[in-house]
């Protein structure tokens, strides 16, 4: 009969939560990853300025010909 591995005790642990254990386990773990999860939101709030001023950084928009002007007339 050959040991189990602690990864192994621990799938068998899981596997035999109770339902409330389970939610439990649930809880925990979201609460564990919160701080993981709002650094994420935050470097990408960070990220979001630097790629809103790029295009404005390209130049100015070109000027509209007549073409754009009469499919804006058609497209309201």
């Amino acid at each position: 009969m050959s040991k189990k591995t602690d990864l192994e005790q621990l799938a068998d642990n899981i596997m035999n939560l109770s339902p409330d254990e389970a939610q439990e386990l649930q809880l925990i773990i979201k609460a564990k990853l919160m701080p993981e999860v709002e650094r994420q939101r935050g470097l990408l709030a960070e990220q979001q300025p630097q790629m809103m001023q790029q295009p404005q950084q390209a130049g100015p928009a070109p000027m509209a010909t007549q073409r754009d002007v009469r499919m804006a007339g058609l497209l309201r």
